[in-house]
């Protein structure tokens, strides 16, 4: 009986106006794992392109108790997927060590630095979904591109996926399930970054 009246509350809850319309969201993520083995060097990165097969406006679906969509998730004001997750995964190699400039910033001026590799990406996948529990996946290409010929010198996809009980739809588990989605992508692309197949790509430059 109480599971009967809890999955009724929830329907009528997302049958309500929490689902309709746009939610904006944090997006973020937790401190990354250390990396004890530094590699170096200095890295430009271009501003990641936006691949999805979605509406790159939305990051996710609002659904009600029968699972139609009503709404969506966005990100606040003045953010752009691109832009977070091109420096969240600076942040990564930085973690892993080198001296990552995002194109376009102070420092980036090749008069000033001189790159040794450039670093580009493609967010394939970065979406939630709810339907009685709320999940979103991640999947973000990233490249090892020579500064001199364009050449592609390293290429790996790093992928991630978290889902929660969905208990009352509320900004906070959306944010909490991206977060931890999120985190589990960016370790594992720091991982990638500090392994010495990139450090070799890194060294490669014209070749």
């Amino acid at each position: 009986m109480f599971r009967k009246l809890t999955m009724i509350g929830l329907a009528a809850l997302l049958l309500g106006g929490c689902a309709i319309g746009t939610t904006p969201l944090n997006v973020t993520h937790e401190p990354l794992a250390k990396i004890e083995a530094k590699k170096s060097g200095n890295i430009l990165v271009r501003t990641f392109v936006d691949r999805r097969k979605e509406e790159h406006q939305y990051i996710g679906n609002k659904r009600n108790g029968f699972g139609m969509v009503l709404g969506h998730v966005g990100l606040k004001d003045g953010q752009t997927l691109e832009g977070l997750l091109t420096g969240y995964f600076a942040g990564a190699l930085r973690e892993a060590g080198y001296n990552a400039v995002i194109q376009g910033e102070p420092g980036a001026d090749a008069q000033q630095v001189k790159f040794d590799a450039v670093v580009e990406g493609e967010i394939v996948e970065f979406w939630l979904d709810l339907y009685m529990k709320v999940w979103h996946n991640v999947e973000v290409k990233t490249r090892v591109v020579s500064p001199v010929n364009q050449a592609v010198l390293w290429e790996r996809t790093v992928q991630a996926d978290q889902s929660n009980v969905l208990w009352i739809g509320a900004s906070g588990e959306f944010e909490r399930v991206i977060n931890e989605a999120l985190t589990k992508a960016l370790n594992q692309a720091a991982a990638d970054y500090a392994s010495n197949d990139f450090q070799q790509a890194v060294n490669k430059k014209a070749l």
